[in-house]
């Protein structure tokens, strides 16, 4: 069975071009799932012949009992969720081989997620924060004018951090102020760049004291190489971290506001979704909750009879 997550993983990574995280999830999972079948089965089973509709019932079952570290309480649904459908994909992917037949991945059940609204941060002290930081930078403080130039770019663009980190020059359309964005799945789509994302991001440049050429990552790190999403997470963070002690500070906060101040602007929702990446509409709606969250709030504050 290794043989065969050792090879989906492969082809997650190389044909699918999955991050990094996400092929340590699968992997994590698809080992637990081994270590069960090989449990239940015996050394002497064959893989993945004899994969039955009763073992993936019995390890679904299993998987919604296990128990989180150090707290007596079973693993969230999230989790669960994430944990079969680890294994629905790699028996999908066995199917793709001939190995398997569709009937054995309908046997897990499909786990019901709440889906929690994004965390946007409001207009005015988002974009209060940026124009402070721009005017207080400190000449020579290239750690604190590159976590500027992400914000922008995540905020301006709407873009994940890894998306970010993976932008090369030849991508980006200096003139034109476009980026062709490589996301999830290898979906490639063009997205408009802010005139303050460009021009921090030429500022930095200028700092850095060279000239790039169109094979440079867009924000470098050392070495010349693509600055790492950890180390720029941290920077932003550090920088969100002036909005107050209950505000976001995730990076993905940046695209979350980026969607949400788009449609409170009135911005067509299949536009906001093409510009996001987003494969389904319904993904994008979550935005819509959010924005009559707002909408509601301000009525609540504002009318006398509310």
């Amino acid at each position: 069975m290794e043989r065969w997550i050792a090879e989906f993983l492969e082809y997650l990574g190389t044909q699918r071009r999955c991050a990094p995280a996400t092929l340590r999830a699968y992997h994590d999972d698809l080992t637990r799932f081994a270590e069960f079948a090989r449990a239940r089965l015996g050394s002497r089973a064959r893989f993945p012949e004899d994969l039955t509709p009763e073992l993936l019932a019995a390890y679904a079952a299993a998987r919604s009992l296990t128990k989180v570290r150090r707290k007596n309480r079973p693993i969230a649904a999230r989790t669960l969720g994430r944990s079969l459908a680890a294994l629905r994909s790699f028996l999908r992917y066995l199917e793709y081989r001939g190995k398997t037949t569709g009937s054995l991945r309908g046997t897990l059940p499909r786990v019901s997620v709440p889906q929690p609204l994004p965390a946007a941060i409001s207009a005015t002290p988002l974009n209060e924060l940026l124009d402070r930081a721009a005017s207080s930078l400190r000449e020579g403080d290239r750690r604190a004018l590159r976590a500027l130039v992400a914000a922008e770019w995540l905020y301006g663009s709407g873009l994940r951090l890894g998306e970010l980190t993976g932008l090369t020059w030849a991508r980006f359309d200096k003139d034109r102020r476009l980026a062709r964005v490589l996301g999830k799945g290898s979906k490639e789509r063009v997205v408009p760049v802010g005139g303050r994302a460009a021009a921090t991001l030429e500022r930095y440049w200028a700092e850095l004291g060279r000239k790039p050429t169109i094979q440079m990552p867009l924000i470098p790190g050392r070495g010349g190489k693509p600055v790492s999403p950890r180390t720029l997470e941290r920077d932003i963070r550090a920088l969100l971290c002036g909005l107050g002690p209950n505000a976001a500070t995730h990076p993905h906060a940046l695209r979350h506001s980026f969607a949400t101040h788009l449609l409170e602007r009135g911005a067509d929702l299949r536009a906001v979704q093409e510009l996001l990446g987003h494969r389904s509409l319904s993904t994008t709606q979550i935005y819509t909750h959010v924005t009559r969250r707002r909408m509601k709030q301000a009525y609540a504050q504002a009318h006398p009879r509310a």
